[in-house]
């Protein structure tokens, strides 16, 4: 007479349990995919929100280094008034100076140009082709507006030491986001030019 053996190993995994162990394994396998997925798209994120500030900073630094010689004493000329969709005036989009007296010193101009998505710093108006691009939008990095305008003194006249600028950039999309929320960009600062 045969007695079952309690004690017997068993060789293998029934139906049952391989069915049950495949499901486990293809969860775990699908939720390592979708967080490396993830992880990639926001790692796309950080490097489109990286160049875009970057792109702004040299803006901002090229622009600073153009008005920060230039001499307050010359006073500013503000030009192109630009104005949203909504008839608010948000700045000029150009700006004549010069470092000091003409004809010692020559007027130069700072500008930007909305249907190029450029910054151009013009070092002698009275010379053709000496412009130079401090910046400009491409497919990753669109600049969609450089405005300047004047600040005022607590008196309410113009100070003509100080020009504030305004730099507004998106990312055109390229972080992957779903637009209209792209990585922008608003950055406002003042520059003070120097006095004799």
């Amino acid at each position: 007479m045969n007695l079952p053996m309690r004690n017997q190993r068993r060789l293998g995994f029934t139906l049952v349990e391989l069915m049950v162990a495949l499901c486990v394994g293809g969860f775990v396998t699908g939720a390592g995919l979708l967080l490396l997925l993830e992880s990639a798209r926001e790692s796309r994120r950080g490097v489109a929100d990286a160049a875009l500030e970057a792109a702004v900073n040299n803006v901002q630094a090229r622009v600073i280094g153009c008005l920060r010689p230039m001499s307050a004493d010359e006073g500013v000329i503000f030009a192109d008034p630009l104005s949203d969709a909504d008839g608010v005036f948000l700045g000029f989009q150009r700006i004549i100076i010069a470092r000091g007296p003409a004809p010692d010193h020559p007027r130069e101009e700072l500008r930007f140009e909305a249907a190029t998505g450029r910054v151009v710093y013009d070092p002698n108006r009275s010379l053709a082709g000496n412009e130079v691009i401090l910046g400009q939008s491409s497919p990753r990095e669109v600049l969609r507006r450089v405005s300047f305008w004047p600040s005022l003194k607590k008196d309410g006249t113009p100070d003509n030491a100080l020009v504030n600028v305004a730099i507004v950039a998106d990312d055109n999309g390229s972080s992957g986001r779903p637009l209209p929320n792209s990585a922008n960009v608003w950055r406002s600062f003042s520059v003070r030019m120097r006095n004799h």
